[in-house]
């Protein structure tokens, strides 16, 4: 496994490196945000002996942390990786190992880490983060709220010999649980029909009734114009990343506990998918990464953030990742990054010229949704911020970061509390609700603006970021901070 080296704070950019601030700035600035940050996490670790049970709720033996303290009083899977982004490093970085126990417990228990910990989604996944998360608990095992090992940073779990370490048979056990989900819940063609044999890919599918709308539901992109409501026909550029990151997991893990034949085994099935998602999904003339319609044969050319996963997960080579960072301009406003382009929406329709008969289905596809533009979604904003670090463009980074928290803190001193989503013309709380009502509190948007403040925090004071590397590459390079 080669180790990358570090990358000087503005290389990509060539940019001059600014004059180092405090620490104290970014906190200063966001003081009453933070604070209330901080005093939130207390109202969504939920105890388990005082878990509200009705006759939907699957009962979990640990603690655990839901969105947030009105709505939703359940776990969902792919909400609590990016929640975890605000625990890292903090006095509550205790619970992400609760959680961890509480996933493996659902699995062991129904075959599958559901949408969320309910009878009626027992049938459905959402996106899959559990080795991701699995990893976040273990690097947190070495620092300072968990022991006194002199680990500080990202960087020293793959500098580190494995002999050095704890908590390997943690890991090892986890981790099995993580291969085991790959296996049988996302790999397997007949049981979720969520493997594509042709392409040797993936999709949302499952086993509820109706494909379409309940493999959206899975996506976590519930709803969007992206799928054209046909979700179970394409294969998702972010989900064959995130599957892609779960191999990479597990060659890493197989590195630390000295297993070479299972290193080259995830090694190789890792590569072969990035080749086979290059052949699929990526698009040299727009220079971009898109979803694929398995079912026609052809790309999608709706543009969303989902095509910047790829940078996320180091998929893209340095050449595509220049390429794509000129999409920015088709999502970013004055408040970040919008989760859709807006040339991707349908265009307007004239009914009129359409039998009556047929209006409705075609007005239910048209629509704007949830998921659609002029909606910022901080999960796949930080995905994307994340994705342009790995490659060196820490302007672009720090830009849309700025703007996000500039954003989100004025809508948190005008109605107190943070919410799901904000609009990205308006800068402000959406005034439409979609599927479900709009949501205040809450958990990934209030982690994710306490990640940004952290990682400006690095940024803006001089600190290099990346991992040393012994011989240079191009990037993406590993962050040596927590992200």
């Amino acid at each position: 496994m080669q180790i990358p080296r570090l990358l000087h704070i503005g290389e990509n950019n060539n940019e001059i490196k600014p004059k180092p601030r405090t620490s104290s700035d970014y906190r200063d600035k966001y003081k009453d945000c933070l604070e209330y940050i901080d005093k939130y996490w207390k109202k969504i670790i939920r105890k388990p002996a005082k878990q509200k049970i009705n006759h939907n709720f699957l009962k979990i033996p640990h603690h655990f942390i839901t969105p947030n303290d009105k709505k939703f009083s359940y776990i969902f899977y792919w909400d609590s990786f990016f929640i975890f982004r605000g625990l890292m490093g903090t006095k509550y970085e205790w619970a992400m190992k609760e959680m961890i126990e509480n996933f493996v417990y659902l699995f062991d228990k129904y075959g599958i880490i559901p949408n969320f910990n309910s009878h009626a989604s027992v049938g459905r996944s959402q996106p899959p983060f559990l080795s991701s998360m699995i990893l976040d608990v273990y690097k947190s095992f070495n620092n300072g709220n968990h022991s006194r090992s002199k680990m500080r940073t990202v960087g020293d779990l793959i500098l580190k010999p494995a002999s050095t370490f704890g908590h390997l048979k943690w890991l090892r056990d986890r981790m099995e649980i993580a291969r085991k989900e790959y296996d049988r819940v996302w790999n397997n063609s007949d049981l979720y029909n969520h493997f594509v044999d042709k392409y040797g890919l993936n999709r949302y599918g499952d086993r509820d009734i109706g494909y379409a709308h309940s493999s959206e539901l899975e996506s976590g992109w519930d709803f969007t114009s992206r799928f054209y409501n046909r979700c179970n026909e394409f294969l998702p550029v972010d989900l064959n990343s995130y599957l892609y990151k779960y191999e990479k997991d597990f060659e890493l893990t197989a590195n630390i506990l000295d297993d070479t034949k299972a290193e080259a085994f995830w090694e190789e099935k890792a590569e072969k998918r990035k080749k086979t998602m290059n052949k699929t999904m990526w698009n040299d003339d727009e220079g971009f990464f898109f979803d694929f319609n398995y079912k026609t044969g052809k790309q999608s050319d709706f543009l969303s953030l989902a095509g910047f996963v790829p940078m996320y997960e180091g998929i893209a080579t340095f050449e595509q990742a220049k390429q794509m960072l000129k999409k920015l301009k088709s999502f970013e406003t004055e408040f970040g990054l919008t989760v859709t382009s807006e040339s991707s929406l349908s265009p307007r329709i004239n009914l009129t010229k359409i039998p009556i008969r047929y209006r409705p289905a075609i007005i239910e596809v048209v629509k704007p949704k949830q998921w659609d533009y002029p909606n910022i979604w901080p999960p796949l904003e930080y995905l994307t911020v994340i994705g342009l670090l790995r490659y060196g463009f820490t302007q672009d980074a720090k830009r849309i970061m700025k703007k996000s928290l500039d954003a989100h803190a004025k809508v948190f001193r005008e109605y107190g509390t943070f919410f799901e989503r904000i609009d990205g013309i308006l800068g402000d709380k959406p005034s439409n609700d979609f599927h479900y009502s709009m949501q205040s509190g809450f958990g990934w948007t209030n982690a994710i603006f306490y990640r940004y403040v952290r990682l400006l925090e690095k940024l803006e004071s001089g600190e290099d970021i990346y991992v040393f590397g012994e011989t240079l590459h191009n990037p993406p390079y590993e962050l040596a901070i927590l992200n």
